[in-house]
């Protein structure tokens, strides 16, 4: 099942994507909706909490002498930086390095703490696909990334919430991201460092989860052998991250207007 928040008529409703059409069912009655006459929102509109996961997959020109990380790298977005797919992301005045990461999210359904392993996908209320967007010269003015990671649309979510039952193995998803259709990022989910489950455990045991928090589990920095190919976006540009099973989140990219100019 495909589930989606969308504004249509100046409202926020939720629905059912079947194909180009979105079901919902007013007082009780069926009623489709053509999917180019809504506004998608993001899947979750207010989480409590975004967890991001940094250097979650293994860099393609690793040296034998080359060490994953022995715990989860976690930093945070704020509920502010979500935006939806078709919205625009809005480059900030103040960077000029701003980059792109396509990334499989997690949607918590349940309150979790300490969960095992063995049992963390119980805590799934579905998948999406995230764009963890991040202005990286403005990451470097301090040793932790939080403040390059925080601006408004720089987390697109979306399009939809897909349910566990249709993605049983999260652990084997295909990864792809397209800088105006041309492919600037590939991959495949397991190749993640910590995968799924153990993500959803760990962080369990740092944090109560609970229904609607989002986990967002890190980039593939490659395509096919070549290192980090990330190119900084400019205005006009159009991002695209497509995950198997889970469709395609589609940006435009502007640039930040200021009052009086």
């Amino acid at each position: 099942m495909k589930k989606i928040n969308y504004r249509h008529a100046g409202e926020i409703h939720s629905g059912i994507l079947e194909e180009d059409m979105v079901i919902v069912q007013p007082h009780g009655q069926r009623k489709s909706i053509p999917l180019s006459q809504i506004r998608l929102l993001p899947p979750v509109i207010k989480p409590g909490k975004i967890i991001c996961v940094g250097l979650n997959y293994p860099p393609p020109d690793r040296s034998e002498d080359w060490l994953p990380p022995p715990y989860p790298v976690l930093f945070h977005k704020p509920a502010s930086s979500l935006t939806g797919s078709g919205s625009a992301i809005v480059l900030p005045r103040i960077s000029r390095k701003v980059l792109y990461e396509g990334e499989l999210a997690v949607i918590i359904g349940i309150r979790a703490k300490n969960i095992p392993v063995e049992r963390a996908l119980e805590a799934v209320a579905g998948y999406t696909i995230a764009n963890d967007l991040g202005a990286a010269d403005i990451e470097a003015r301090s040793s932790q990334w939080d403040s390059g990671k925080m601006f408004d649309t720089f987390c697109p979510l979306g399009p939809t919430l897909v349910t566990p039952d249709e993605i049983p193995n999260p652990g084997n998803l295909f990864i792809k991201t397209k800088l105006n259709d041309e492919v600037v990022q590939d991959g495949n989910t397991q190749e993640m460092i910590f995968n799924v489950p153990y993500l959803i455990h760990y962080i369990s045991q740092l944090t109560t989860l609970e229904p609607n928090d989002v986990i967002l589990t890190g980039s593939p920095k490659r395509v096919g052998d070549s290192h980090d190919p990330r190119i900084p976006l400019k205005p006009a540009d159009k991002i695209s991250i497509e995950i198997e099973g889970l469709g395609c989140l589609s940006n435009p990219v502007v640039a930040e207007e200021v009052e009086g100019e």
